[in-house]
């Protein structure tokens, strides 16, 4: 039993775990409409507005919390207060997981503040996408089972197969967590004997049937999901820069020295003489994470934020050595000391500059400096080519503004065509097609004719439009070639198009063109 000097701490990170979750979420709740909604976003805030059990690309929860929050009304708040609460529930699930592992709240409140030094999580926990429902219910999963497995209690097994089947209806990569289980249970000496009990296949046969209804949505929609995402997964041949990419993904994502940390911990544990329950239990929930996306780099792209998962129980890993390890008195103590420290600060850093980007306006300042820096060192050395003047474009951040204004605009141009009511808009590819189209009017149809496959093409029904008009909305970057692309597919088009500028803080941060088309041939882009 623990002396009395010993709970004083305890119950002080208890406490400070619980005001850390309420800052943290207030603070999510204050800026979560102070920016538009970024490219997935829109998309998936489409899903909700077509519901159905499976999409294009992705598993329906995802458009299920969209639907379910914008009961109470459609602007940006409403959007982000799904995955926002998600997020608070994930890292309250991810406490009560490290205390189930290690029975230190100081690990527990140390974890969930680590993650939020990670500047791609402040994206991720806030934003609508798959990964906010994922982590709920990844959460969840791993915290049944670990219950389960310690007490055999059969609730605990049915549980952890329905929370198992949620993350499959959130995210496709869910089926990595049955694998990671399955290797930390051949691996572990105390829980081995589960293989041999029903129980664990009893969970998975109930995630599966959890997981039917998009199973049978697939096959009434010719497998795309699953053909789409196996896609994704393989290439044609080894490529050294996808995968130097990959992992500069994850350097970035959740900063270089956090990144360096995970793994420096997966080395610190696999080479102790004897490896606890909990620590195998968070290296195999972890780890096999980001060395199967890792790998996969070296055939395909890989999205950095596809690892996230991985971080509820490597940041529980990262800090128990950590904390282990700084109290010590010798040179190793030292460097983990130091290290740590160059962790914190490299994260604050980073998050604050995605911060400025978002809300300062900073890429334009930063990139015209760097440019004159570029200049500078050309004329010294003429090996140096010097950086191509600031576009509009290169600032990504503008992406989530003013589409609410170029949406009115387009809608103005509708009302002015021949037949507004068989008039529908359309995009070059599905992204900047879905920001735009959670703000026109809810009867204006909008898709995308490009060739390549998307969600639209099950959406829009190209035959029922025969005759149509359409306005093709595009940037003004190579918009005269695109827009000839799409001609055959009209009986005729004006090549004059409207102008649509729009400005964030004084500065042009939309530069589109509205092209005008006539008689809808009913055909794609080949």
């Amino acid at each position: 039993m623990q002396s009395d000097r010993q709970k004083i701490p305890q119950k002080t990170y208890r406490t400070l775990f619980w005001l850390l979750i309420t800052a943290i979420t207030l603070f999510r709740l204050f800026f979560a409409d102070k920016f538009g909604l970024g490219v997935d976003e829109s998309h998936y805030l489409l899903y909700s507005r077509h519901l159905a059990w499976g999409y294009f690309d992705h598993p329906p929860m995802v458009a299920f919390l969209a639907a379910l929050t914008t009961l109470f009304g459609d602007s940006v708040f409403w959007v982000r207060l799904g995955p926002i609460l998600c997020s608070t529930i994930s890292l309250i699930f991810l406490r009560y997981l490290a205390l189930e592992l290690y029975q230190d709240e100081r690990l527990a409140f140390w974890s969930a503040l680590l993650l939020q030094l990670m500047p791609y999580q402040h994206l991720l926990m806030v934003g609508l996408l798959p990964d906010a429902t994922l982590n709920i219910f990844w959460c969840g999963t791993l915290l049944a089972v670990w219950r389960a497995m310690n007490s055999g209690k059969w609730s605990m097994w049915i549980l952890t197969g329905l929370l198992f089947g949620g993350a499959l209806l959130s995210k496709y990569h869910a089926v990595l967590l049955a694998l990671c289980l399955l290797g930390y249970l051949i691996t572990s000496t105390n829980h081995r004997f589960w293989l041999k009990k029903v129980q664990p296949y009893i969970a998975v046969l109930i995630g599966l049937i959890v997981f039917v209804p998009n199973i049978i949505w697939n096959a009434r929609h010719d497998w795309i999901s699953y053909s789409y995402q196996l896609g994704q997964g393989t290439g044609d041949s080894l490529d050294a820069g996808k995968f130097l990419t990959a992992i500069g993904g994850q350097l970035g994502a959740w900063s270089p020295v956090i990144f360096g940390l995970l793994i420096a911990v997966f080395i610190v544990i696999i080479h102790q003489q004897k490896i606890s329950e909990a620590d195998r239990f968070a290296v195999w929930t972890s780890i096999p994470i980001f060395i199967f996306f890792c790998l996969a780099g070296l055939t395909s792209k890989v999205l950095p934020h596809w690892t996230s998962v991985g971080w509820w129980t490597g940041s529980i890993a990262v800090t128990m050595v950590i904390l282990q390890k700084i109290p010590r008195q010798n040179p190793s103590a030292k460097r983990w000391r130091r290290w740590s420290a160059t962790a914190v600060v490299t994260g604050l850093a980073m998050t604050a500059l995605l911060y400025m980007m978002l809300f300062l306006h900073a890429v334009g300042p930063v990139y015209n400096w760097a440019r004159d820096v570029s200049l500078s060192l050309n004329r010294q050395f003429s090996a140096v080519k010097p950086l191509k003047p600031f576009e509009t474009g290169f600032d990504i951040s503008n992406e989530l503004f003013g589409w609410q204004d170029i949406a009115q605009q387009v809608e103005t141009i509708r009302a002015q065509m021949p037949h507004p009511a068989t008039t529908f808009v359309f995009g070059h590819r599905f992204h900047s097609t879905s920001q735009l189209a959670v703000y026109l009017e809810p009867t204006t149809i909008a898709t995308t004719l490009y060739h390549r496959y998307s969600q639209y093409r099950l959406w829009f029904a190209a035959e029922k439009h025969v005759g149509w008009d359409a306005l093709f909305v595009v940037d003004q970057k190579r918009h005269r070639k695109r827009a000839e692309r799409y001609l055959p597919l009209f009986s005729e088009m004006d090549p004059d198009p409207v102008q649509i500028r729009i400005f964030r803080d004084g500065q042009p941060a939309h530069e589109l063109a509205v092209y005008k088309y006539y008689g809808y041939k009913g055909e794609y882009e080949q």
